[in-house]
């Protein structure tokens, strides 16, 4: 499971699922869990607030074996303790400033690992960059916004606020 399909989520989604795994995105905003499954190749997708149910379903009850965080939210990280399988590990691939906080018995319970993933090596970027260049990585479809650098000052700002269709956006500097 990937919890966030924002790019980094994205980017997550698609080298898990090239590596071989079944890949489960949940976000909230359902255009960009769909977005996905187009980009990204999602098994299945999960949006909106109460997923408890579906992850049930999807999982037999058991939850998922990974789960990756990428959503930079306290409250999305702090949830995804309950959706590790029993075993399982969850990665913090999300930075944020606050605290979190688990439950200890539900943590111990399910004897999961919790893992922190910041840092890329070189051999990373090279497999990445490998990737974008045979065309395993939808690159068109990744970049949703392309404008010139005198452009920039006046989108940034929408984009901060107007995030429908947005993925990643690129300023074009001649």
């Amino acid at each position: 499971l990937v919890v966030g399909a924002g790019p980094i989520g994205l980017g997550a989604a698609l080298f898990a699922r090239l590596a071989g795994a079944s890949v489960t995105v949940m976000d909230r905003d359902p255009e960009r869990a769909a977005m996905a499954k187009a980009i990204a190749g999602a098994d299945a997708t999960l949006s909106g607030g109460e997923v408890a149910e579906a992850i049930g379903e999807l999982t037999g009850g058991e939850g998922f074996d990974i789960v990756f965080d990428a959503t930079g939210s306290q409250q999305a990280i702090e949830a995804g303790f309950e959706f590790v399988a029993h075993g399982g590990r969850y990665v913090l691939i999300s930075v944020i400033k606050e605290t979190i906080t688990f439950s200890d018995p539900v943590f111990h319970s399910r004897e999961m690992t919790l893992l922190g993933s910041r840092n890329a090596t070189s051999a990373d970027f090279g497999h990445v960059m490998a990737a974008i260049r045979n065309g395993t990585v939808p690159v068109d479809r990744l970049i949703t916004h392309r404008i010139p650098l005198r452009d920039a000052a006046r989108s940034i700002p929408v984009w901060a606020t107007q995030k429908s269709g947005l993925i990643k956006a690129l300023i074009e500097i001649d």
